[in-house]
């Protein structure tokens, strides 16, 4: 197929989509069925998608605008399996976080018959053993095509996913960037990754070899709703590039987003038949975790849901990949400059997308003279921070606190009053806020800082309507609720986090003292980070837990690791008779 007719085609095709309603009402993906010419067209010298190509592609990526305001008709979001649209029997709406009056989207509900046709026809790719034919240089070629349509549409994807998961423009970009780069990261260091090793010969006549990277088989994939570009684009991209087809499952927050990024792998000419989407909720999805032909399990979620699918499927694998109390301690002897700079980093890992992130920062711990001097500071910096939709906000306007998103606001002052009740200080009044077009139709809840928690410190909440018992040192908040604790020695904090904090995913030192920054390298796992705040990611890193704490038991960002989950390992040994 040459070039000009490729894109002939691809607008045939885009055009097709959108007058018929396909993947509104159902029906075969019109791009979809290109594949086998697709496919039966490439060589090694095949053309990346061009401008043009991807300009053709338009109406099938973005034809359905989100909708902005109360009444604009919200977005269709099907389930796609085996390149098909599918409309199960229960399609729900679902309004916009920063404004209830807004439907974003209709999204697929799907129930186990719904799991179990999707796991059928990714099954029967796998029996067909026709994955074992593919070379990767042709999803090489996928994973090219899928990064420059990301590059080519970067507005339109930052848009989508702010209307979606309401952040200011910087956190978009990172969102955005971490996808990006990821496909562009794993796609380049792919062949370095999986290469397999061949042992020097030992015996005569015998030849051993070991292979780390075989397909595992059907993957299932499971994202959260805080990083909606970034979290799938790294799954997406490590389990197409290993070769075991996938049924991804996208949070029910961005069901636009996840219907664009996979329409975007077959706009890129992956193989319908190995790309599969389902939409739905918790439990309706059981099968696609349970079912015994679903060989790996990657999700990045809370550690609730980790453990309700780690009960499903026994011994099998599930890659989780969660969130943390993630702390920081700041030592003695900085000048009240450096002292500010601190403050307002930290505060930034506390705020930024209103605490919605894996590494968002949970508590500040120092000595007593130390938090004596830092805590005004922290306090006058949130101060700063407005409550306003950051959809709205100036490019440049970083200091804007999003909505809460998985929790209601009023949990936000039941932490705080319940806290004071204990003789905890608040050191910054703050908690659910209401009187304003924005905040009545949205959870928004203004910051607070509650000082010198122990990890004793226990209160009784109304965590979102339910009476529930928290400790405010290593209980995971996805609120704007910032806690300190005193300690005497650095040790103490060490203990701490080894022996009282569950969570290891990601700890802060702020010291220009080598003994304590290689004491930390000795004994504090997951990240690291020094002189920083827990929530940095500068450009591509490795990131993730200890790999035996609640915080997960996997890693992404390294390419063999990123890969590797969705692969089984091969140990070989040929005989000359």
């Amino acid at each position: 197929m040459t070039p000009a007719l490729l894109r002939a085609r691809l607008a045939e095709a885009a055009a097709r989509l959108l007058t018929d309603a396909i993947d509104e009402r159902g029906g075969r993906d019109p791009v979809a069925a290109l594949y086998p010419e697709r496919r039966a067209s490439y060589s090694l010298f095949s053309l990346q998608l061009s401008d043009a190509d991807c300009e053709a592609l338009r109406p099938y990526l973005f034809g359905r605008p989100v909708p902005r305001k109360p009444g604009d008709r919200p977005v269709v979001c099907l389930n796609l399996v085996d390149g098909e649209w599918r409309r199960p029997a229960e399609v729900v709406p679902r309004a916009s976080l920063a404004d209830r009056r807004v439907t974003l989207f209709e999204m697929a509900r799907s129930r186990e018959s719904d799991c179990v046709h999707a796991i059928d026809r990714a099954h029967a790719f796998w029996r067909s053993l026709e994955w074992a034919e593919e070379g990767m240089a042709y999803r090489k070629h996928v994973m090219k095509n899928f990064s420059r349509l990301m590059h080519y549409f970067y507005e339109e994807c930052l848009d989508e996913l702010r209307q979606q998961t309401p952040k200011t423009r910087l956190e978009a970009d990172k969102d955005f960037w971490e996808a990006k780069r990821a496909v562009d990261h794993l796609e380049g260091s792919v062949e370095q990754a999986m290469r397999g090793e061949l042992v020097p010969t030992m015996v005569p006549g015998q030849t051993y070899w070991k292979d780390a990277y075989l397909p595992a088989g059907v993957c299932t994939l499971i994202t959260p709703m805080n990083f909606i570009y970034g979290i799938p684009g790294i799954q997406l991209a490590g389990c197409y590039l290993s070769g075991s087809p996938l049924i991804f499952k996208g949070h029910p927050f961005a069901a636009i987003t996840s219907t664009t990024l996979v329409k975007m792998m077959l706009a890129a000419g992956a193989d319908p038949r190995a790309v599969h989407k389902l939409e739905g909720f918790g439990g309706d999805v059981a099968p696609i975790v349970a079912d015994p032909r679903v060989a790996v399990v990657s999700l990045t979620g809370s550690v609730e849901t980790a453990k309700k699918l780690q009960s499903m499927r026994g011994v099998r694998p599930v890659r989780f990949e969660g969130g943390g109390c993630n702390w920081s301690w700041v030592d003695d002897g900085f000048p009240d400059a450096e002292l500010q700079k601190i403050a307002v980093r930290l505060a930034y890992s506390k705020l930024g997308l209103g605490s919605h992130k894996c590494t968002g920062l949970h508590g500040v711990a120092g000595s007593r003279p130390t938090l004596d001097r830092l805590e005004p500071m922290l306090v006058a910096e949130m101060r700063q921070w407005k409550l306003t939709d950051p959809r709205a906000a100036a490019p440049g306007d970083t200091r804007v606190v999003s909505p809460v998103m998985v929790h209601k606001a009023s949990t936000v002052t039941s932490i705080q009053e319940s806290a004071r009740a204990a003789g905890v200080r608040v050191l910054l009044e703050g908690g659910a806020r209401t009187g304003g077009d924005y905040e009545d139709n949205a959870e928004v809840a203004a910051p607070v800082v509650l000082a010198r928690v122990t990890p004793g410190t226990r209160v009784e909440v109304s965590w979102d309507g339910e009476r529930r018992e928290i400790a405010l040192a290593t209980t995971e908040l996805f609120m704007p609720v910032l806690v300190t604790m005193e300690t005497a020695e650095f040790d103490d904090f060490v203990r701490f986090c080894l022996e009282v904090n569950p969570h290891d995913l990601a700890t802060s030192i702020w010291t220009r003292d080598d003994v304590k920054l290689w004491r930390a390298r000795r004994t504090l796992a997951g990240m690291l980070k020094e002189n920083d705040g827990t929530d940095s990611a500068l450009e591509w890193e490795e990131f993730g837990a200890s790999g035996v704490g609640e915080s997960g038991n996997t890693g992404v960002g390294d390419a063999r690791t990123t890969i590797g989950m969705f692969c089984r390992r091969q140990k070989g040994r040929h005989l000359v008779l």
